[in-house]
């Protein structure tokens, strides 16, 4: 067997595989005999059929189990080889078999690039203080008393935090709204709807909450709602909607008092007992985000290493998952199939950054592990698969045993599941700078 290595494009190698014609006979001698043990002849007892009989009888099954031994052998060689380090076989084509000369059996592989690793061991990483404030704690109660606030109906004019039942609709160059935007009715008319009274960039027209302050139920003006050329609606970007606005009904927010009535709904007794759970869940809160902070600043960090080869069969493959989840949400988002066709070179070109993105930080993740000895238990997979279960609203059980009979689906779970422990390696031992500016963080 002679093994010879061609080079095939970023980060991809052909392997030349050739028996000569000594191997091959005795290959195909292996077939044979195997052939014979298994083979049922008329006129023949089971086991004792002549080998020439099963070389005529047989000759399309000969055929294709010399093939498998070659092609097993010469996948196996390429796997054993000093000289590659495979990431991926792509393809494995033995061609036509000739006993009596040799072959050669071609296999193509992606393999894994050289690069330098990063001095992860060093990084430093940013958190911020987790002390919780008085103030902090106060803002806390505050929503915890919004959000258990009742709305009493009030005849007065109308103030910034009341909520409005209201209908408007608008008109841009004397046309409706609803004509040029039938699939966005929130900019274009509205029956009956709730609006916070001066709520400031909320998620309907602000010109309209900004309008309300001031009214009175059954009271009706005209509000005008000028859209900045940048706005994401295009067809609104840079104009001007005349909207006619009639309130209906007016309630006045109304928070409970911090008593005792209050603390019942949090199953609390004492204020003192409410603070200190803040002053926990705030603490943890903060926590938390540092750590998810130093995975991200870690995750950053390898992407911003040098770029390096990358097996392109793994870049393929993970753009394509990319593009069809994008694709997806998209869709649930509101979007539609032909928006989609239309901008679908944009968004493939899009899936294969992030995909290019992702190998590089796995591959990259994938040394680390290997070099740190990380590995997936069968726990860690249980545990995963049920989280993953849960996120699918769908039964444990029959997720676990639906992944167990799919091993692509099981490999990615556990690649993610080794990247992930990976990842919080790095930034669990990495050196931390405090920064006691909160208005630095990033999102």
């Amino acid at each position: 067997m002679n093994l010879e290595i061609k080079d095939a494009g970023t980060a991809r190698k052909i392997a030349l595989v050739t028996f000569d014609a000594e191997e091959l006979t005795k290959k195909e001698n292996q077939a044979c005999q195997e052939l014979a043990k298994l083979a049922n002849v008329p006129g023949f007892r089971k086991g004792k059929v002549p080998i020439p009989v099963i070389r005529k009888k047989f000759a399309k099954e000969l055929s294709q189990e010399l093939n498998r031994k070659v092609s097993t052998d010469a996948y196996e060689a390429v796997l054993e080889s000093k000289d590659l380090k495979v990431y991926s076989i792509l393809k494995v084509d033995p061609g036509e078999i000739d006993v009596k000369a040799p072959s050669t059996v071609e296999i193509t592989v992606d393999v894994e690039p050289e690069f330098d690793l990063p001095d992860y061991k060093d990084y430093e990483l940013t958190v911020y203080p987790t002390e919780v404030s008085d103030e902090e704690i106060e803002k806390e109660i505050e929503s915890l008393r919004d959000q258990r606030a009742s709305y009493e109906e009030v005849e007065r004019a109308i103030v910034e935090g009341d909520y409005v039942k209201c209908s408007y609709e608008g008109k841009m160059d004397e046309k409706p709204v609803t004509e040029v935007l039938p699939d966005k009715p929130i900019f274009g008319k509205q029956a009956n709807t709730w609006e916070e009274a001066g709520q400031a960039k909320g998620l309907g027209v602000e010109a309209i909450a900004q309008g309300l302050v001031g009214m009175n139920k059954n009271e009706t003006k005209e509000v005008e709602a000028s859209f900045d050329k940048d706005f994401e609606v295009e067809p609104l970007a840079g104009k001007t909607v005349i909207y006619n606005l009639e309130v209906h009904e007016v309630r006045e927010k109304k928070a409970p008092e911090l008593g005792e009535e209050f603390l019942k709904t949090l199953k609390l007794e004492t204020v003192e007992e409410l603070k200190y759970k803040i002053d926990q869940d705030l603490k943890n809160r903060k926590e938390r985000e540092n750590q998810n902070g130093k995975r991200h600043q870690v995750t950053q960090k390898i992407l911003d290493l040098p770029d390096f080869p990358l097996p392109q069969q793994a870049v393929e493959e993970e753009s394509k998952i990319i593009f069809r989840s994008n694709a997806q949400r998209a869709v649930q988002q509101g979007a539609k199939e032909e928006d989609i066709e239309a901008k679908r070179d944009e968004l493939w070109q899009q899936a294969q950054t992030q995909g290019q993105a992702r190998i590089k930080l796995t591959i990259t993740l994938g040394k680390i592990a290997e070099i740190e000895k990380v590995e997936v238990t069968n726990e860690d997979l249980a545990q995963a698969a049920t989280q993953e279960a849960m996120m699918l609203r769908k039964d444990p059980t029959v997720h676990v045993k639906e992944l167990s009979q799919d091993r692509q689906k099981l490999n990615r779970l556990r690649q993610d599941i080794l990247y992930d422990k990976t990842l919080e390696f790095i930034a669990s031992n990495a050196k931390e700078s405090v920064c006691e500016n909160e208005e630095d963080k990033q999102d």
